[in-house]
C-alpha cells in the first residue's frame, strides 16, 4: 500500500491562524477586499497595525482569506463575508493563506508550414 505524500510547499502547509477582538464601536480594523462578486476570494487589504486588537497570530495585507470562525468563507461574495463578521461575538478566528505570485507565460506555439 502507498502512502500519500505531501510535499513541503503545498498551500496547506501555509495556512495562518489568528484572532483578533473588534474594538468599542465594533471594527476589527482590518479592511477586506475581493469577493466573488469581482471574481476573486475575499482577501486582507490595509490592516490599521496600531488599533488592531491581536489575541493570537497577525495577519498581512494581500492573505486571501479562507474561514471565518470555521466557516469557509472561499467563494463567498464580500457582503456575506462581512455580514458573517458582524455577527461574531467575542473575539474573532481567521484563517487565512498568502497569495502565491502570478506568472506570466509566453507561450509560442511552432505550427508547420
Amino acid at each position: 500500500m502507498s502512502k500519500v505524500v505531501q510535499k513541503k510547499n503545498h498551500w496547506t502547509t501555509k495556512v495562518n491562524e489568528c484572532t483578533i477582538s473588534k474594538d468599542a464601536r465594533g471594527e476589527l480594523n482590518v479592511q477586506l477586499l475581493g469577493g466573488a462578486e469581482n471574481g476573486e476570494f475575499a482577501y486582507i487589504g490595509h490592516v490599521n497595525g496600531n488599533a488592531v486588537q491581536y489575541r493570537h497570530g497577525k495577519v498581512s495585507e494581500g492573505e486571501l482569506l479562507l474561514e471565518v470562525e470555521t466557516l469557509s468563507v472561499s467563494g463567498l461574495p464580500l457582503y456575506d463575508v462581512l455580514t458573517v463578521i458582524k455577527n461574531c461575538k467575542g473575539p474573532i478566528r481567521l484563517k487565512t493563506v498568502r497569495q502565491g505570485k502570478k506568472c506570466d507565460f509566453n507561450l509560442t506555439f511552432l505550427l508547420p508550414m
